[in-house]
């Protein structure tokens, strides 16, 4: 019996005292940091940190901050987030007003607050062109998706009564994602483009055209299949267009208006690209080999450099490249830290150094300028008196059963490294990868470390960071032989010792959701299950979900037909082969993989006569990232662990 409120057991215990230590909650203690906007003087980099301000239940709150870089100070300004510093010395974020509601700030040279704008739309980019002068912001309507990576669920206006039922229509006016721009002496903003172009992302190319990833719907969906498009920074009008071979994100343009460039890449999610670089001047456009790197940002330096960060394997890099002559310089790299976020980024610092935030599993996140192989510390953001983060991380290879290499990370316990119940959880995506981030970044997994279990992040083939063709493997095979990457790499450490194989539990999230339901479907080598925001029944996932261009491009079949992957590879359909013990966990207001995923799930392993629970969370979206659900969500994993993992 898995209980409806489970606050006051050991395992939430467990939970709220790692991340009380790691969180510091209600001492101000900034945790970490993103964002890092370099003031054009050279003198002050500014961020959004993030602070548990008030209860660890309450979640954290994003505030501007700004480090001095000459005597590294940092200084808490106002609650907010993109803060964006322009070349004239004016600047501008994103503030909450005292309801609650967003506003568009601006200040002056003289950091004097210009103008308050209220805003009805969510800003989810603003960037000053190159002059100083104009200001361009990327919004989301009111009611428009925002993308699995950032939650998987639909904006909503608050309504002042609860009862009011939430309306989905297709022809809605509020779907769509739109450009403004301000300028000095302007109480608004001004709309530079409409519907039907829906814009996911943009930036300057000189002062006068925009580089934007745009298409023709609004619906998340339809990203996978958008274009390039230039557009005047004006009318809004398009003056050319680029169509990638599969998907494209993470545009810029260099500041003398010569060039625009663009990340190409196979993708399974919005706002996760890793792939090539692509570079174009007027009608021509060139794709620039950077030596093995997967890139997953890039930056414009100067007229002929950009600036670029990436994965290459379990390895994170930093470096330039000149366009013209196609000259590489890589600036850092390492494989014992990485960068913080999604995917790893860097930002051009004036004096021809770069900023980062940089961490691994054991060190905390840090402002850092990385320069000839270095990573000088600008601001660490350890928490005081915290106790140490437990177990070791180091990278683990291991054969599939075709001999292909693979790899990921593993986190033994402290003390003798044999015999040991292993938890294993599979990344979403699947073209995303695991690295080496603080405390893993996983709900429960540093927890599990300290109570003596080994931690496998497995990075199977359709991960990130490996190539395109490595990546490319997963295509029209999910749940196929990237399966036995997940069993052999658990039978490398069984046969090496360190793992009981009675002793093993599994959980991921999205992906890795649908994953861990199929893997308890296919054997029963695991002692205990969690998917969380999985995938159960392709069929209804492909006309519930958000994003149904996703498997119609992954699976070999068709959902209209009968057969193929979406049955073959849907897990309801194989239940009855089930024995783990399953804990299901999802959002109720996922829209990536929605909520009825769970429930049929859960329906099909109880109608299968397996032990399984459901806990759904009525106010959360995909992956549960809301508070108190993520440190909820945590203890129940444990709980569940501790509950069919005999010690």
């Amino acid at each position: 019996m898995i209980d409806k409120d489970i606050r006051g057991s050991r395992a939430a215990s467990d939970v709220e005292a790692f991340y009380s230590g790691l969180f510091q909650p209600g001492t101000g203690h900034i945790w970490t940091a993103q964002d890092l906007d370099p003031a054009a003087d050279g003198k002050n980099l500014f961020f959004a940190g993030q602070s548990f301000e008030g209860a660890l239940s309450e979640g954290p709150t994003s505030m501007i901050c700004r480090l001095d870089l000459a005597d590294g100070a940092v200084h808490r300004l106002a609650a907010g987030r993109l803060y964006r510093n322009s070349s004239d010395g004016s600047a501008a974020y994103v503030a909450p007003d005292e309801r609650g509601r967003e506003q568009l700030v601006i200040l002056s040279p003289q950091d004097e607050e210009q103008v308050r704008i209220a805003l009805d739309v969510r800003v989810e980019a603003m960037l000053w062109s190159p002059n100083g002068k104009t200001l361009l912001i990327q919004a989301a309507d009111a009611g428009a998706d925002v993308s699995g990576a950032e939650g998987g669920f639909a904006l909503r206006e608050a309504t002042a009564e609860s009862w009011l039922p939430e309306v989905a229509a297709s022809n809605a006016e509020n779907l769509w994602r739109r450009l403004y721009r301000w300028s000095d002496g302007s109480s608004g903003l001004e709309a530079v483009t409409e519907p039907p172009a829906n814009i996911w992302e943009a930036a300057w190319i000189g002062d006068d055209s925009i580089a934007v990833v745009a298409s023709d719907h609004h619906g998340e969906g339809s990203w996978y299949t958008a274009t390039l498009r230039i557009l005047d920074a004006v009318s809004g009008a398009e003056r050319s267009r680029y169509s990638p071979a599969e998907q494209i994100g993470v545009p810029c343009g260099s500041p003398d208006g010569c060039y625009w460039s663009a990340i190409e890449a196979f993708c399974s999610d919005r706002g996760l690209v890793c792939g090539t670089v692509v570079v174009g001047a007027s009608d021509d456009h060139k794709l620039l080999d950077l030596g093995g790197v997967e890139v997953t940002d890039i930056r414009w330096r100067d007229g002929s450099t950009l600036l670029f960060a990436g994965l290459e394997n379990e390895r994170t890099v930093v470096g330039e490249v000149n366009v013209a002559t196609g000259a590489v310089r890589e600036i850092w790299a390492s494989a014992s830290m990485t960068i913080s976020g999604w995917y790893p980024a860097a930002v051009p610092a004036n004096d021809g150094t770069a900023f980062a935030i940089v961490e691994s599993y054991a060190v905390p996140p840090a402002i850092v300028r990385l320069s000839d192989g270095q990573a000088e510390e600008l601001a660490d953001f350890a928490p005081p008196h915290a106790p140490s983060i437990p177990g070791t991380m180091r990278y683990h290879r291991w054969r599939g059963r075709d001999g292909l290499e693979i790899g990921g990370w593993l986190v033994l316990p402290d003390g003798e490294a044999s015999n040991l119940p292993l938890f294993v959880d599979i990344h979403g995506g699947p073209v995303w990868a695991h690295r080496n981030r603080y405390a893993s970044v996983l709900r429960a997994g540093p927890v599990l470390v300290a109570k003596g279990y080994a931690l496998l992040l497995p990075n199977p083939r359709g991960s990130g960071g490996r190539g395109q063709v490595f990546a490319r493997q997963v295509l029209h095979d999910m749940g196929g032989e990237d399966v036995h990457d997940y069993l052999t790499g658990i039978d490398s450490l069984v046969a090496a010792g360190i793992v009981d194989p009675a002793r093993i539990g599994v959980s991921g999230t999205s992906y890795g959701g649908f994953m861990t339901s199929w893997l308890v479907t296919q054997t029963s080598r695991f002692a205990a299950a969690v998917p969380i925001s999985p995938v159960a029944n392709w069929y209804s996932q492909h006309f519930a979900s958000q994003i149904p261009w996703f498997d119609e491009a992954f699976l070999d079949g068709s959902p209209r037909r009968p057969g193929g992957q979406y049955f073959d590879r849907s897990p309801i359909f194989f239940a009855h082969n089930a024995s783990t013990p399953t804990l299901v966990l999802a959002g109720g207001r996922d829209k990536n993989t929605p909520t009825g995923q769970a429930s049929e799930l859960f329906g099909a392993l109880a109608e299968a006569g397996v032990e399984t629970a459901l806990a759904i969370y009525p106010e959360d979206g995909h992956s549960l990232r809301g508070y108190p659900a993520y440190l909820d969500s945590a203890a129940r994993i444990v709980d569940w662990l501790q509950r069919h993992i005999a010690h």
